[in-house]
């Protein structure tokens, strides 16, 4: 509701994001360490709105882009800090509180050993599982965990399918879910499920799932803490709801890229419809949780849409039509997308060059950020793009050279975020500082 008491449904876009832009300015249940620390919240957040609308501000914002790199900062490692949470939350408040921020997110994706242990997860490696222990990232591990013939079982009943069919696939601990009965009647389905209870591998499964509830919930009391401690110190977190473009939702965890990529040939009928149909399920998803996180960036990791992927004319047939009409209907409810095209997106500036001004941020990996400026600049914010490669073994003349020429370029006019093409797990910490000092030193341009 508005000040005017309009009805949600009665606001433009435009109004409708100036209110997710009021909520993320005044978050709702923060309490601020001082009026100092709420003031700095309040320039941050403002900067990054001002890049979003392509207006210029004191200087342009900077996202240091770190992944699990406070782990390695404070002398510890992935490993640790999955298992031991004592560790997660100093090495997270030890970089939060040596470096300048912008924006910093507590640790949400650096998920919790134990559970994944517990539960049987299929879907990653990480150090300890698979990996040596003193690897820094965690690996995904792609399979055909939805298969060819499996699209209207999906689409005609999601939670089912999830239950029955993804979830024993993807973790062990589901496996007795399998032989769930979808077709009872209201009268006898508790019967049967307290049937299905007396079960050794049911039981077995539930007691697993309580024990592993309990130690979840311990890991987030701590990123909660975390995620508390940055906002309440006055640094916004600039990703609020995730998201997956329609392509990447059925060939990162379902069909795999194998699988995808033979539907485009096989099947590709039932792959558009299929893509076409989870577009209002994530609409209502992201509207569902938006009480939840006051920042309206939606973060949209881009997987298989960049050159080399695909051709162009495949990219124009199956990426980017559904993840466009994605993106008009965020944009619609009032959310900022936030595209991260990993890899290279240079044949397709031209080709996406076609959403409302200053509606949408992309961040670019490898892309030419000069030409994804003269080609997008006018109408889209745009964020990137220092090599990993640079900040983890370059030093950090080199970095604020780099840096500098980014931004006098890319920062011309406003509506350029200054960060990294992808995110470090290791390298000089002074390189991450010549980030901030170059953005400081530059101020507006």
């Amino acid at each position: 509701m508005t000040e005017s008491n309009r009805q949600w449904h009665d606001l433009t876009w435009e109004e409708k994001r100036e209110e997710r832009f009021r909520r993320w300015l005044s978050p709702p249940g923060v309490t601020f360490a001082d009026s100092a620390a709420e003031s700095r919240y309040k320039e941050r957040v403002n900067r990054f709105i001002r890049a979003i609308k392509l207006q210029e501000s004191d200087r342009v914002p900077v996202i240091l882009p770190v992944g699990s790199y406070p782990a390695y900062y404070a002398g510890v490692t992935l490993h640790d800090i999955m298992y031991d949470y004592e560790e997660l939350r100093r090495a997270w408040l030890k970089f939060m509180d040596e470096f300048e921020l912008d924006t910093f997110s507590a640790p949400m994706l650096t998920f919790p050993g134990k559970v994944l242990e517990a539960v049987g997860n299929n879907l990653q490696k990480w150090p300890g599982h698979g990996l040596p222990l003193n690897v820094s990232m965690s690996q995904f591990v792609e399979n055909e965990y939805m298969m060819a013939d499996e699209y209207d079982d999906y689409l005609q009943d999601p939670l089912e399918y999830y239950l029955r069919r993804y979830l024993p696939r993807a973790w062990d601990v589901f496996k007795p879910f399998r032989e769930l009965d979808a077709n009872l009647a209201a009268y006898d389905l508790p019967f049967r499920i307290l049937a299905m209870c007396t079960r050794p591998d049911f039981r077995t499964a539930f007691r697993t799932l309580s024990d592993a509830a309990e130690e979840y919930m311990r890991w987030w009391k701590v990123v909660d803490e975390i995620r508390n401690k940055i906002i309440s110190s006055g640094i916004p977190s600039i990703r609020g709801s995730m998201a997956t473009a329609p392509f990447d939702h059925f060939g990162d965890t379902l069909r795999g890229t194998k699988g995808i990529f033979s539907d485009m040939y096989r099947q590709p009928d039932k792959l558009l419809h299929a893509m076409d149909e989870i577009i209002p399920r994530t609409i209502r998803r992201l509207i569902d949780s938006a009480g939840i996180m006051s920042c309206p960036l939606v973060l949209i990791p881009l997987h298989k849409g960049d050159d080399t992927f695909m051709s162009v004319q495949q990219f124009m047939t199956y990426y980017w039509p559904p993840l466009r009409k994605l993106l008009l209907a965020m944009i619609g409810e009032g959310f900022v997308p936030y595209l991260f095209a990993e890899g290279k997106y240079n044949t397709r500036l031209e080709l996406i060059n076609d959403l409302p001004r200053g509606t949408v941020l992309w961040h670019f990996d490898q892309t030419d950020m000069f030409n994804a400026k003269k080609i997008l600049g006018n109408n889209a914010c745009i964020a990137g793009n220092i090599p990993s490669s640079m900040l983890c073994t370059g030093k950090p003349a080199a970095i604020k050279a780099r840096c500098l020429e980014l931004i006098e370029v890319c920062g011309k006019g406003g509506g350029y975020i200054l960060t990294g093409g992808a995110g470090i797990d290791k390298g000089d910490p002074d390189n991450l500082r010549a980030m901030t000092e170059a953005a400081r030193e530059c101020g507006s341009v």
